[in-house]
């Protein structure tokens, strides 16, 4: 598949933001270079970050319908499958595991990706995965045709498939598709598909025969070990009692630098942040008001944890970009309201957006309790609200600020794997999250995955669970320091401290 074109669907693909952002990267990781070695059976393998792919059995009689006669074992993503006579295949393993398959040629007509997702929420569907990121794709102005979209069954299950024709920059269609195959309750096996527009109907065919021959092997193991992780964090959440809740307010607020090294490796500022967290009242997520003036359920009691930040905008200290964040939960963990604003400045001109959230407790005309999330901007524009259902081991955004502390720190722990879940503001999802808490030299550490996202966000506490360092994927650091500290070093900078 020539480059150019690669990248026109590469800048169509990651154009999708938000919750489906984990699909839209599967598709732009399927342009990803695939390399092979000498062919065996039907198709070649090659191994990359240390996985060794498990080698073919001898081939069995051929069989004319252009496929390999010996199945594809992708033991690490559970399935089998005949792949077209011909493919290379790469085998990617890390905290995500992905099959690259291509057809063996110097100008491959088509290639496909093979990892595994899972849905940003409870009660999914192949189909509303896939319907879901068409919408989204039309919401953000992308021009396509649909050529397929249509239900399928795999292995007996309920499978979706669409294609999708794409303008190039260069002129001619691309094809970009997707096959989402459910492996489990909101797992799903995903293969991204991306074709050469001129030969899609002989690469379709072909692809078709070979779709059909998708097996998924039994993961019982992985689930079993899933449900006693989640288990886990379930028993950790609900050791969240009250007394325990009240053991993290703290008398004074807590200032942290955060910064990134440059091109040289030297320190660059980013921003500040400020915490403060003590008992408040559910109608004090609106800075504004007057605690004295609350009343009723606006004046219900709880954990209230409000987070200050300051952000310098592309080391430009004209432009920056300060939040107000307000996290209240009642002290029996039952329901919680939040709220963030936003405000973007650059020179004269500003830019405003706020975030508030609310879940509420189990009632007789809401037997399960629910997430509801509004997002706004400053000219008006305000997004219908988006629901959630509460998903088990569900940590709230106020218990998120200081996770450290609520989590075990007796004397018999040493590591603790579990999964939990958490609402992520930025893109709007409520994930399942992958958390190793473990003890330190100095203190605690706390690692986290998010979702199916290979990437790993590392927090640091002292013996008490009190946050010194947070490490970003990014390689923003979030570090500990005390307020004439930070005030001199910004003040050296020449940056705006107030």
């Amino acid at each position: 598949m020539p480059r150019q074109q690669i990248d026109s669907l590469v800048v169509f693909a990651r154009a999708v933001p938000g919750e489906l952002r984990a699909l839209s990267v599967i598709v732009a990781l399927a342009f990803a270079a695939v390399t092979s070695h000498a062919a065996y059976a039907g198709f070649s393998v090659v191994a990359s970050a240390a996985t060794v792919a498990e080698p073919p059995q001898p081939a069995a009689p051929a069989q004319d319908d252009g496929l390999a006669p010996t199945p594809l074992e992708a033991e690490m993503l559970g399935f089998r499958m005949r792949v077209p006579v011909g493919t290379a295949v790469r085998v990617e393993r890390g905290p995500q595991t992905s099959y690259l398959l291509n057809e063996e040629s110097e100008n491959p007509s088509w290639r496909i990706r093979a990892t595994s997702l899972r849905a940003s929420r409870l009660g999914t569907t192949a189909r509303s995965q896939c319907e879901d990121y068409i919408a989204e794709l039309r919401t953000r102005g992308q021009e396509f045709e649909i050529l397929v979209n249509e239900e399928r069954t795999i292995d007996g299950r309920a499978a979706h498939l669409f294609y999708l024709s794409v303008p190039l920059d260069e002129g001619g269609r691309g094809i970009s598709g997707i096959l989402m195959v459910p492996s489990g309750a909101d797992d799903y096996l995903v293969f991204s598909i991306l074709a050469l527009g001129d030969e899609f109907d002989a690469t379709r065919a072909l692809l078709d025969r070979s779709f059909a021959t998708i097996t998924l092997v039994d993961r019982s193991k992985e689930r079993d070990e899933r449900a006693e992780l989640l288990g886990r964090g379930e028993a950790i959440v609900a050791s969240f009692t009250p007394e325990r809740l009240r053991t993290a307010i703290a008398r004074d607020p807590l200032f942290f630098r955060m910064w990134r090294p440059d091109a040289d490796g030297r320190p660059q500022e980013v921003g500040y942040v400020i915490i403060r967290v003590r008992e408040g009242q559910r109608g004090e997520v609106d800075g504004s008001a007057d605690p004295r003036a609350l009343k009723g359920l606006e004046a219900e009691k709880g954990l209230l944890a409000t987070v200050d930040a300051r952000v310098i905008v592309n080391n430009d200290a004209s432009h920056t970009l300060d939040v107000e964040s307000r996290y209240f939960m009642t002290w029996d963990r039952l329901s919680e309201s939040w709220s963030v604003r936003s405000t973007q400045r650059h020179r004269s001109a500003t830019r405003s957006s706020a975030q508030t959230g609310i879940r509420t407790p189990t009632s007789a005309g809401s037997p399960r309790p629910v997430i509801r999330v509004i997002s706004a901007t400053r000219d008006g524009m305000t997004r219908e609200p988006q629901d959630w259902a509460v998903p088990p081991a569900y940590v709230s955004q106020a218990e998120l600020v200081v996770l450290g502390q609520l989590l075990p720190r007796n004397d018999s722990v040493q590591t603790i794997d579990f999964l939990d879940y958490a609402f992520d503001q930025r893109d709007e999802r409520l994930p399942q999250r992958r958390e190793t808490w473990s003890r330190t030299a100095s203190g605690w550490r706390l690692e986290t995955r998010v979702g199916s996202s290979p990437d790993k966000l590392v927090q640091e506490f002292d013996k008490d669970g009190v946050r010194v360092r947070r490490i970003d994927p990014d390689g923003t650091m979030t570090e500990r320091i005390t307020l004439e500290e930070l005030r001199k070093l910004w003040r050296a900078k020449g940056l705006p401290v107030d």
